[in-house]
């Protein structure tokens, strides 16, 4: 953590309870918002059941009370919130709002990750109280930003504050959420927000959701709505404030009056109505999950499921979909599915799901993996894990209490073991598809793991039967890997499995799977290795290793399923004695290897270990921990004496190996010392008596044996430090045998270990792991019978963990060994000289491990406080260091001295000693600014260590705990391993306003040190001071001028030092010291920066560059004016009196609050401050305005300088003048990057210092019933009598000056598209905005300078040189940032700049290079959009000018220039309303109505009045209409880029048709949209030849002997098979027919492009055409047209949603194409659409079932063979997915039809068993051999057609089925066996 101003730094963990969650980065809340309903629900029972303490505290973290300085730390804890409390009042109420106010909220958040909600609800309610005034709109700074994150951390966790207890109001939060989200600041220029700001609002407003009052819903309703224009991006703000704002955690009976039923019909009715493009249909489905969640049960989905359904199916983009298709959220989407079970809507729920798992099964098989696969794949997964959720919900909430968040789940929807059981057995087949993919493997596991949670009699039996044959096989190792992986996601549910009704569990399968799993511990294969150790790790933590055999003979209460299990825990000792040797095979294969090759590093390596030795030790180490852990000692010394074996017999120059055998004899002794300890100890001193001879001190390498050793010892020795204490004498012996110089530095750093562990073990505290347990292992079994005791959780009442503290003996010991070692070291290095450098380090190595190992039990260092702060409600002394320890743990003194400071004093003058005499001796710098870094603060556990032993805990407790049965199922290990994590969390907690002499003499060695010589001192010198720096919050204040100093230019300063002092600047990113929130020190650094001696030095250069970039990136606009809401303070003396007297959160006399004399001598304080940051802020732009006006300086200090003073923009304080008219002047410095940063700057500028614009409320004369607010669903929205007054109607226009000048615009298109708000405000007439209207006389100083610059003619004439350079390919694109200064000159200073822009605006137009035309199209919009305002007679006068320029211009346009015209007119009428720019409309229109016989001219005029007119939306129909009537005689073009141009623009002005869009009758036709159907019908009119052509083919296949196929499988009346139409025929070529296909064109066109924009998926109009698509996507007379309507009207289209309404419709004209004798290709292309169609919108087609089968049925029936085919394969699909049931009478009837005397039936016949045989690709049905027979016997038909058909059939059967044809065959008898043998291995059918 740097400053106490800066960001919140999270420790890293919260309690136990709450699952040591992480903090929610808001980037991703949405794909977690609504898994926060289903918290564990067991962090919120209470420990203590005194009533009073339940008062007096909402919650504790009980595992606090378990420490051993449980009482000290709880005075500390009462005596820390006093302080937060008296702080934060007092900062309120004596106006420290900067530094006092952050330090004590931080306080608070340390507070909370320390000891939870430890305070009353009425604390909590004032403590919420005082931040959340804070929170308004303008409020966008870094203190606002930290109180959100403190404000979501005090309501983020539920039912500890109900809606009774508080109300949030919800506008402030809105008005300011709007602010950042919809107000362009950061892009304007006008502020720049902290990182994250935005983010941690959301995260904030939706914690604070369920607080809003009930009549907050209907507030934001009418706010929210008048925003609801379908037609404009305003209608994305309404969804998002409503997803964000809508309260929905109301009971049922506050929904019905004012939550959903005020808003629920009416997002339903937008759900369902845009079917296509949706913008918003994400919120609406969370919104309506989020109603399922908070009020489960309150709404029926039933009538609603099947769009819900489509939609979802479509989503899943089953079969290779490539076209339109639905979006569907499924992260919210399976947690509404899965809150609608168990309600009214749950049987035709179940259907649909079962229906939907039937549909996809078959694309989960592994040969049909693709892009579905991830989307299915996810969707199983979330189903899952929500239903887990919930259920996890509605157990915890079976114990009703009066206060919750969230409304209960009804009785009646609980869910039952039934529902569960029926939910896992639809998916099962699907899961077990899965367990083999290609695809999101990591999803696996998960989704077994939740659905085993739910159903473990379903799951378990699939998994054990996936599990042994895999282990089994040899020749899939990826099988065995993956089944694998699916066995450690269900080890849990199997541990705890419960006794079935006949009293049946499987939990033998742990100890045969245990003992089956050996094999897979194998060092060749590291991947199978890992979750083998994984899978064998939480077995053998789970479950108690003992042999309970001897029960069976014993007991008589035992059930027959727990006789089995005793019997079979009698092969642990096999399994343990196998598992151990395995262990050592791989153990003793990789001691080997390595001093055979390099893939493990020797012992003496010093690099990290690769992966697989990280692997190979982390598994080891855990199997063996569970097994010393949890074992009888009887199997334990079983394992202990294969260690034993292996550590006498084998020694490796292997680092891993040593690792691993050192770790195992630790963990060895320290669970069972009495046994292991005196065995091991003993081993190891005798092997390193042996190994040490005089040459060991000697030898400048030790022989690797010794090393071994010697590192397995410094293991061995962290044990109970009693056992060290009984065995003094041999620890001395080992001590005096290592400790003494070595040459080796090896060997030197393995005996340091020694008593760095040895202190460690002597002086810190930890826990006695599992000691009572381990006694009761050894028990007798009628005592203690372990295997009722698998996964045991912890009773934590009864728990009391045995803790081990240093006693007055262990620490004389630690003294002793400090004593005999350190002092004389310190003594030789306080006089180094003549020591050789290696000694020197040697040494260093010594002080370091010394202070490292006892510094848990050294006193802090002491001495004379050094204030850091001038805040007066921050005092240092007061100021509490974190208790770790119980009062009177005894502590390590030497003679009275304190160990820290003689180490100190030591390092420091060795330090400057080596900088002096000995600078380049780099390692013994290096280690002694490594002991520097440890010293001050260090107590044995840093942060990172801490946070190393969170993320290894959060994966422990992933692996080992119940997700279902939550915290209180957790097992002793992980209580305790929490337990000691909090433990360590204090310890690594350091406090960093103790800084005192000692800290600041620190400080300064290491800046000495960061700007010394060598590189690698000072990069490692500087990373430890900034880090300190931060520890130590506002010291960087102290050591800033020294910094500084060393970039003067006048003084003496290497190159080093100058780098050393700009990497202390720099470094550190956002928390730099160069971005310090205080402008009195930026006014230091800054200057500084851009003063550097320049350097041609590329490191310099650099360092400078990233010093600038890293301001750009980060920098923000710091708060300048602190003030309080009276809330503030009112919350600030509540929440001094909030304790009740008897409460320990009570002091009367430190809470009594300021006295009068207090309140009276800081009251204007943030007065006095602001005056003092402003004056600061100002000056810091005065020297960077000197620095950047020094013509001495080079161009790149000077670019510096210029980025810096842009940073300084800001709208609460505007820029001197002087500056603005420097960056005015640098708009045409001949730097591209300068131009760039003076545009802004003055764009930035002119916005923020324009003349106020004058508003007033626009008076609507008339308000349609139900438009304004409280409206009630449903709502009349599009076009109105109302609303008309908003629409563009040209003869309603003002005439004359006067009259423009009285009309009141209003510029936002959505007002009046659905209801109107409460007051509509807009600008007022021209004539009313006076102070927009100035002459130059009118103008400031500073403006009048901006006005000549602007008129001076070579300014101009360079400006417009420089601003159309061609510059990369990126600035061809119209520039925003050029308009937005441009509109701002039109804007601020009138029509007095427009004689100099004019004379340059034509030039530019006159040019035709592309960069002027784009200046041009900028100059032109921004003097447009800047006169909007300007009275009439002046915008006429532009306009006069203005027009003739444009109309040529637009002319002769080429195509380069042509997108940024667009853009320029698009931009401008976006700004603005039709009827403000009638000139620049009819300008548009003339230019249309203008012949011309050019296609690129007629298009590009098009696209310009097209870019103009869809900015208008809805209020400009009568221009729509316009334009439509325009073109209707246009329709048919012979150029490709006209014809679609026309075809967009009529998309674009039926956009506005949609089926339910109210439209007055009594609006004239020209304020009526053009409707789709108009359209279609235009074209239809003119496709009349081509509908002929279709015809035609349809006579001439008649007149060649086709006839219609009838509807049944009769025989047809003709027989045998004529040609069709000759190809020759479809081929002609002629006038006529090119005609006729260039109507097709357009016609494609429109229709394919509405489909592409349209809010209606496919419009019934469209239906008409299907036959034409049918056709022409097989036309052999134009190829283009065929790929066209081919890959359009069919591919694309062929999975677009039909709805209910135009199903029947859709029907009918497939029935038209297949039933009537068309050209056979319109058929099969027919069926290729009728397939996907229905398969996609089954829901849809479910009630048009019979007419869909008829279709197919008669298809079977049709004359063409390749119909027939494509018939069997639509109907395969459908039967496939069970759209079709296969019935015995659907088999009857295909047979009978086989075996007609007519070809044709007999062929149909076959072709539907075929699609039958097909319909199930990777199963055997029990009706599925009978068809086979069948079909089998017309393999030797005499018809080579029906053969063919049989043939293809059986090869497809037999490829398919093979993968699993063992499991398949025992479907068919014998006979049928043979049969299938026969075919398919004879020569004929051979595959």
């Amino acid at each position: 953590m740097s400053d106490s101003e800066d960001d919140i730094s999270s420790s890293g963990s919260v309690t136990e309870a709450e699952d040591l969650e992480e903090d929610i980065d808001m980037e991703d809340l949405d794909t977690t918002e609504l898994e926060n309903a289903h918290s564990d629900e067991d962090g919120l029972e209470t420990e203590d059941t005194d009533k009073k303490r339940e008062k007096h505290f909402c919650k504790e973290i009980w595992q606090l009370k378990k420490l051993p300085y449980s009482d000290e730390l709880e005075e500390q804890a009462n005596r820390h919130f006093q302080m937060i409390k008296k702080g934060l009042a007092e900062s309120i109420l004596l106006n420290d709002a900067a530094t006092g106010f952050c330090h004590w909220t931080m306080e608070l958040d340390k507070y909370i990750d320390f000891y939870g909600r430890r305070f009353s609800k009425e604390e909590h309610i004032q403590l919420i109280h005082i931040f959340l005034p804070l929170v308004k709109k303008g409020a966008i700074f870094r203190n606002v930003k930290i109180a959100m994150r403190t404000l979501y951390t005090l309501l983020s966790k539920k039912d500890f504050l109900t809606r009774q207890d508080l109300v949030i109001d919800w506008r402030p939060l809105m008005e300011l959420y709007v602010e950042v989200t919809f107000k362009n600041l950061e892009e304007d220029g006008l502020f720049l927000m902290p990182d994250g700001f935005r983010s941690d609002l959301h995260t904030l407003i939706f914690y604070s959701r369920p607080y809003f009052s009930d009549e907050s819903v209907q507030e934001l309703l009418d706010e929210v709505r008048p925003f609801m224009c379908v037609w404009d991006e305003s209608c994305l703000r309404y969804w998002k404030l409503m997803d964000l704002f809508l309260c929905t955690a109301m009971p049922v009976e506050r929904q019905l009056t004012h939550g959903s039923a005020l808003w629920l019909d009416e997002a339903w009715y937008w759900y369902e109505q845009i079917t296509n493009n949706s913008l918003f249909e994400t919120q609406a489905i969370k919104m309506f999950a989020r109603l399922s969640v908070e009020c489960p049960g309150h709404i029926d989905w039933t009538p609603k499921l099947d769009l819900i359904f489509s939609r979802l199916l479509r989503a899943l983009r089953l079969g290779h979909v490539t076209g339109l298709c639905q979006v569907f959220n499924q992260e919210y989407g399976s947690i509404w599915l899965v809150f609608m079970m168990g309600t009214k809507a749950h049987d035709k729920l179940m259907s649909h799901m079962r229906d939907l798992f039937n549909q996809v099964e078959s694309f989960l098989h592994p040969s049909n993996n693709g892009l579905h696969t991830q989307h299915i794949m996810v969707l199983l997964s979330k189903l899952l894990s929500n239903t887990l959720l919930r259920l996890k919900r509605e157990r915890s909430e079976k114990s009703p209490k009066s206060n919750r968040t969230l409304t209960m789940i009804p009785d009646e929807m609980r869910l039952t073991q039934a529902h569960l059981d029926e939910l896992v057995t639809m998916m099962l087949p699907s899961l077990k598809l899965i367990a083999f993919t290609k695809t999101c493997k990591e999803l696996v596991s998960p989704a077994y793991r939740s659905a085993c949670l739910l159903c473990p009699k379903i799951i378990l039996p699939v998994v054990l039967d996936m599990v042994y044959p895999a282990l089994e096989t040899l020749v899939e190792p990826h099988r065995l890997l993956q089944t694998l992986g699916t066995l450690l996601g269900v080890l849990i549910p199997l541990v705890k499995d419960e006794p079935d009704a006949e009293g049946k569990t499987y939990r033998t399968h742990v100890i045969t799977i245990l003992n089956s799993l050996l094999p897979g511990l194998d060092c060749n294969d590291i991947s199978k290795c890992m979750v083998t150790y994984q899978i064998i790790g939480v077995i053998v933590n789970m479950i108690p290793i003992v042999d309970c055999s001897e029960a069976v003979h014993v007991r008589c209460d035992l059930t027959e399923d727990e006789k089995e299990l005793c019997s079979a825990t009698a092969n642990f000792d096999s399994i343990i004695s196998m598992l151990m040797d395995r262990m050592f095979e791989m153990l003793i294969a990789v001691g080997q290897t390595a001093t055979t090759s390099g893939t493990h590093g020797s012992i003496s390596a010093k690099t990290g270990s690769n992966i697989e030795d990280q692997i190979f030790h982390r598994g080891t180490l855990s199997v063996f921990k569970g097994i010393c852990r949890n074992s009888s000692t009887e199997l334990f010394n079983i394992a202990i004496n294969k260690l034993y074996s292996v550590a006498c017999e084998h020694v490796f120059d292997s680092r891993i190996a040593n690792d691993v055998i050192g770790d195992m004899i630790q963990v060895a002794c320290k669970f069972h010392p009495d046994i292991a300890f005196h065995k091991f100890f003993k081993l190891v001193i005798s092997k390193i008596q042996n190994c040490i001879t005089p040459e060991f001190y000697t030898e400048e390498k030790v022989e690797f044996g010794t090393l071994w050793w010697i590192a397995i010892a410094s293991r061995m020795i962290k044990v109970h430090p009693k056992l060290l204490l009984e065995n003094w004498h041999m620890v001395e012996t080992l001590m005096d045998l290592v400790m003494p110089n070595k040459k080796c530095t090896t060997a030197t750093e393995k005996a340091l270990n020694v008593m760095d562990n040895l202190l460690d073990q002597l002086t810190s505290i930890q826990i006695n792991s599992l000691a009572e347990r381990r006694k009761m292992y050894d028990l007798s079994t009628e005592q203690f019978l372990a295997i009722r005791h698998w996964a045991a959780p912890v009773e934590k009442k009864n728990w009391n963990p045995e803790w081990i503290m240093p006693t007055h003996e262990s620490i004389d010991r630690a003294t002793q060994i400090l004593r005999k070692w350190l002092v004389p070291t310190i003594d030789s290095l306080n006089a180094p000289t003549g020591i050789p450098k290696k000694e020197l380090l040697h040494r260093l190595y010594l002080v370091r491990s010394a202070l490292l190992g006892s510094c848990f039990s050294l006193p802090l260092l002491e001495g004379k406080l050094i204030p850091l702060s001038d805040s007066h409600i921050i005092s240092p002394e007061n100021e509490m260091m974190t208790i770790v320890k119980p009062r009177g743990t005894p502590e390590i003194s030497i003679d009275g001295k304190n160990v820290r400071k003689m180490i100190l004093d030591c390092t420091v003058g060795l330090i400057n000693w080596l900088l002096e005499n000995n600078p380049d001796d780099v390692k013994s710098i290096q280690e002694a600014i490594s002991i520097l870094r440890s010293l001050p603060l260090n107590r044995g556990y840093t942060k990172e260590l801490y946070n190393t032993s969170s993320t290894s805990y959060r994966v422990t407790k992933t692996m080992l705990c119940d997700k279902l049965a939550g915290n209180k199922s957790n097992i002793e290990m992980i209580v305790e391993e929490y337990v000691m994590l909090l433990h360590r969390k204090r310890i690594a907690h350091t406090q960093g306003w103790h800084f005192n002499e000692h800290h600041k003499l620190l400080q300064d060695t290491l800046l000495k040190v960061a700007t010394s010589t060598y590189s690698e001192n000072r990069s490692k010198a500087q990373s430890i001071l900034l880090s300190k720096l931060r520890e130590h919050p506002y010291s960087y204040k102290l050591i800033l001028n020294d910094i500084i100093s060393f970039l003067k230019p006048g003084n003496d300063v290497s190159h080093e030092q100058l780098k050393g002092a700009l990497y202390l600047l720099i470094d550190g990113k956002k928390q730099s010291l160069m971005l310090r929130m205080e402008f009195e020190q930026q006014a230091k650094m800054w200057p500084a920066l851009v003063k550097v001696q320049h350097s041609e030095k590329p490191t310099i250069i650099a360092l400078l560059e990233n010093a600038q970039n890293m301001i750009v990136d980060n920098y923000e606009s710091y708060r300048l004016k602190y003030e309080w809401e009276p809330k503030n303070v009112e919350a600030a003396w509540k929440l001094l009196k909030a304790a009740d007297e008897s409460s320990p959160l009570h002091n009367a006399e430190m809470l009594r609050g300021p006295s009068e004399a207090e309140l009276e001598k800081y009251r204007n304080l943030l007065t006095e401050k602001y005056e003092k940051s402003k004056a600061n802020y100002f000056s810091l732009i005065d020297e960077l305005f000197a620095l950047a006006n020094d013509p001495t300086l080079h161009w790149r200090p000077l670019d510096m300088a210029y980025s810096m003073l842009s940073m300084q923009v800001r709208r609460d304080c505007p820029l001197p003048d002087n500056v603005v008219k420097m960056f005015v002047r640098l708009l045409i410095n001949d730097t591209v990057k300068t131009r760039r940063i003076a545009s802004a700057v003055v764009a930035s500028w002119l916005k923020m210092t324009k003349p106020k614009a004058v508003k007033r409320e626009y008076v609507i004369p008339y308000k349609a019933p139900n438009t304004s607010t409280g409206a009630k669903h449903p709502i009349p929205y599009g076009f109105r009598s109302d609303n008309r007054i908003m629409m563009y109607e040209e003869d309603k226009l003002p005439k004359t000056d006067e009259e423009w000048d009285s009309f009141q615009f209003c510029c936002k298109q959505n007002w009046g598209a659905y209801t109107w708000p409460a007051k509509l405000r807009t600008y007022a007439p021209l004539k009313e905005q006076i102070a927009i209207d100035r002459n130059y006389e009118d103008f400031s100083d500073v403006e009048k300078y901006i006005v000549e610059m602007f008129q001076d003619e070579k300014f101009m004439t360079r400006f417009r040189e420089l601003f159309s350079i061609e510059m990369k390919k990126e600035d061809e694109l119209f520039n925003a940032v050029n308009f937005s200064l441009f509109q701002g000159l039109f804007r601020c200073y009138g029509d007095v700049l427009t004689h100099a822009f004019r004379a340059q605006l034509e030039l530019l137009l006159q040019s035709t290079k592309e960069y002027e035309q784009k200046l041009a199209a900028e100059i032109t919009a921004g003097m447009i959009n800047g006169s909007k305002l300007w009275k009439y007679e002046k915008q006429r006068k532009l306009w006069n000018w203005l027009d003739p320029l444009l109309t040529k211009t637009f002319e002769i346009m080429k195509e380069d220039g042509l997108r940024n015209w667009g853009v320029a007119i698009a931009t401008v009428c976006g700004c603005s309303e039709a009827r403000m720019l009638k000139p620049l409309i009819d300008l548009l229109f003339k230019l249309i109505e203008r012949p011309t016989d050019n296609a690129y001219a007629a298009s590009s005029r098009m696209f310009l009045v097209q870019s103009a007119l869809c900015q208008f939306e809805w209020r400009g129909v009568e221009l729509w209409n316009k334009l439509v009537g325009m073109m209707k005689g246009m329709l048919v073009q012979p150029f490709a880029n006209l014809r679609d141009r026309i075809a967009i623009s009529l998309v674009s002005a039926t956009w506005y048709d949609l089926p339910a869009v109210c439209v007055d009758p009594s609006l004239p036709q020209r304020l009526q949209p053009p409707r789709i159907e108009e359209i279609a019908a235009l074209y239809k009119d003119l496709l009349g030849n081509c509908f002929d052509e279709v015809k035609m083919v349809r006579e001439v296949d008649l007149a060649n002997g086709f006839a219609a196929g009838s509807s049944s499988l009769a025989v047809p009346t003709t027989s045998g098979m004529t040609q069709s139409a000759s190809s020759a025929s479809l081929a002609e070529v002629s006038e006529v027919k090119k005609q006729n296909r260039l109507t097709l064109r357009a016609a494609i066109s429109f229709v394919f492009n509405t489909c592409n924009q349209s809010y209606n998926a496919y419009p019934p109009s469209f239906l008409q055409f299907i036959p034409l698509w049918c056709h022409y996507s097989n036309d052999v007379g134009d190829e283009e047209l065929q790929k066209t309507c081919s890959s359009l009207c069919i591919t694309q289209m062929e999975a677009i949603y039909i709805s209910p309404e135009n199903a029947p419709e859709a029907i009918r004209q497939f029935q038209q194409i297949l039933s009537t004798p068309c050209w056979w290709k319109a058929k099969v292309a027919a069926l290729k659409m009728v397939r996907m169609l229905v398969f996609s919108n089954r829901y849809v087609f479910r009630i048009h079932r019979d007419d869909v089968g008829h279709l197919l049925v008669n298809s079977l029936n049709d004359n063409q063979i390749e119909v027939r085919e494509k018939a069997a394969d639509a109907l395969s699909t459908l039967l496939q997915s069970k759209f079709f049931e296969t019935t015995p009478e659907l088999v009857t009837k295909f047979s009978t039809a086989a075996n007609s005397q007519d070809m044709v039936q007999a062929h149909g016949g076959v072709m539907g068993l075929s699609a039958i045989v097909l319909a199930f690709p990777y199963s055997v049905p029990p009706l599925l051999p009978g068809v086979l027979m069948t079909i089998c016997r017309f393999a030797t038909d005499k018809n080579a057609t029906i053969r063919e058909a049989v043939k293809r059939t059986l090869s497809e059967f037999k490829r398919t089925h093979q993968d699993s044809w063992r499991e398949h065959e025992q479907q068919f008898n014998e006979d049928q066996l043979m049969v299938l043998r026969d075919l398919l291995i004879s020569p004929n059918y051979y595959v």
